[in-house]
């Protein structure tokens, strides 16, 4: 990452990236941050929490209840920050305490998974057959509608398993499928959790919270089929579905395939961390090579963290570090639990913008 590296640099001399700021004299330890959100980041977030502690001896208390619960804890000023994977909109931003910041720090593929046993193929999937499936209009295996690309499917019954907490996954999804399926569109659309989810009419979906629950799930009934992150994919052995992208191609979910599409739409126009998000999506990528269900996972921070749940300054400067930590030391540490970092000039965007955060207006000072 040239541009993030270059920046880092040039702060070393005076402890700080991106603006002159003062140092402390003795950095802050034993200091508890709570985050809350997307169970998406939970494999890297264990890693950061970790590693973060050792460093510091400050720690991070992370309660993964979904990108819908995440972003309330933040308005209701129960957390020092939030993660999710699905930007803020206009009435999040509004009944946020104060200015927020969106701070790109991670990123994955959401992945298609299934259990259909004995079947040999791998299963291939459009983003209409996936919104027929959870539309309802699927309900056995065998259905014509996922037959003409899917031979040798069996005659059983389909159960579609989705999260019935507010995801940055489910948004993802049908994000994805609201561009292809008028219907879906038309009477969904994009959406952390759709309400209701449509129904099937019968014992062919099944609810589930968290990506860890959603995985097991599908690991342990026959004939499912649902959505989760890489990690928790991997972890319960699951198959994964390709899908089709926008060049015409059946993608798998791999790191490098996300990193594919991630870079592809990173073109698209980038707002400020204090500018409004909700236009951006890292869906249906452009490209042969790109997965089309890509997400970057955001955290989201008070620009001025007394207006929040941060109690003092103190907490403001390890709130800051955490911050920091995150977008250099822990961007190195994301791949080795199969996930991707953000481009080079979003990483860039984020540490120039930590230098903004101040307590009740104070500048907050930098551990060196």
């Amino acid at each position: 990452m040239v541009v993030a590296a270059a920046i880092v640099g040039a702060g070393a001399g005076t402890h700080w990236y991106g603006l002159s700021k003062p140092a402390s004299t003795v950095c802050p330890s034993n200091v508890t941050l709570k985050g809350a959100g997307a169970s998406f980041l939970n494999a890297v977030m264990s890693v950061w929490k970790g590693d973060f502690t050792t460093a510091t001896g400050n720690q991070i208390d992370w309660t993964a209840n979904g990108a819908a619960g995440g972003i309330t804890d933040l308005e209701d000023k129960l957390v020092d920050f939030a993660a999710t994977d699905e930007p803020l909109n206009y009435t999040d931003t509004e009944a946020m305490p104060g200015t927020t910041l969106t701070l790109p720090v991670t990123g994955g593929p959401v992945v298609i998974v299934y259990n259909l046993p004995g079947y040999t193929h791998v299963l291939n999937l459009t983003a209409s057959q996936l919104a027929a499936i959870y539309l309802g209009n699927v309900t056995n295996w065998n259905s014509t509608v996922l037959s003409t690309n899917n031979p040798g499917l069996p005659n059983e019954p389909l159960i579609s398993v989705h999260r019935n907490d507010g995801a940055g996954t489910t948004w993802a999804l049908t994000s994805f499928m609201s561009i292809y399926n008028t219907t879906w569109s038309s009477t969904v659309g994009p959406t952390l959790l759709p309400n209701p989810w449509p129904d099937p009419k019968g014992a062919h979906e099944v609810g589930e919270t968290g990506n860890s629950a959603l995985a097991k799930e599908v690991a342990g009934t026959n004939y499912t089929i649902g959505y989760v992150d890489l990690p928790d994919a991997i972890n319960d052995g699951l198959l994964s579905a390709g899908v089709f992208n926008e060049a015409g191609y059946y993608v798998q979910p791999t790191i490098a395939a996300t990193q594919d599409a991630i870079t592809a739409l990173s073109g698209q126009p980038i707002p400020s961390a204090t500018g409004n998000w909700s236009a951006v999506s890292w869906v249906n990528a452009p490209g042969d090579a790109s997965y089309p269900l890509a997400a970057l996972s955001d955290f989201f921070v008070l620009q001025n963290p007394a207006l929040g749940y941060t109690p003092n300054a103190t907490a403001a400067e390890v709130l800051v570090t955490w911050l920091h930590w995150v977008l250099t030391t822990g961007q190195g540490l994301a791949a080795g639990v199969d996930y991707i970092d953000p481009p080079a000039d979003i990483v860039a965007q984020d540490l120039a913008a930590l230098p903004t955060i101040t307590y009740n207006g104070a500048s907050i000072p930098t551990c060196p």
